[in-house]
């Protein structure tokens, strides 16, 4: 099982990624790659079908419960798009048992950030890693790797 652990990058470009990798390598998990995505203050990058996918995707997790309850909706929505354009994705693996994702993240929150509103935009999900290939959770629409399948609601910007 593919662990990815997405944090969302803050004003200087870290968010204690070197405390979270130490703490799951503890736990038993191997990280395997990373993957960082920093747009540049000047750029300006407009919506697009990889931002509104992402929206989508994290709609569905537990963990936005914890980040609705932080943020009021307008906030939340820059902060996702803030998230989108400057993260870092860790992706670990573990052979032995499966760890729910959800658990993971409240494992992260407390060990690492002990539970406070210091929380950044994080999460936690997993894949099979098929083929030895483990592809972001963040769409990226400029890559050709394939084509991009997803649900029509997916079209329609959510909140």
């Amino acid at each position: 099982m593919v662990y990815h652990v997405i944090i969302a990058l803050n004003s200087v470009g870290k968010m204690r990624v070197g405390n979270i990798i130490s703490l799951l390598e503890k736990k038993g998990l191997e990280l395997i790659e990373i993957q960082k995505k920093i747009t540049p203050s000047k750029a300006k990058e407009f919506t697009d079908l990889g931002q509104l996918i992402l929206q989508y995707k994290l709609n569905e997790m537990e963990a936005m419960v914890f980040y609705r309850g932080k943020f009021a909706s307008d906030v939340l929505k820059k902060e996702i798009k803030y998230f989108y354009e400057n993260h870092i994705e860790l992706f670990f693996e573990n052979d032995e048992e499966s760890v729910d994702p959800n658990e993971l993240w409240e494992f992260i929150v407390e060990k690492v950030f002990h539970g406070g509103k210091d929380v950044p935009l994080m999460f936690v999900t997993t894949s099979s890693g098929e083929n030895g290939f483990n592809g972001s959770f963040i769409p990226n629409m400029f890559e050709s790797d394939g084509p991009c399948y997803l649900p029509a609601r997916t079209l329609i910007p959510l909140g």
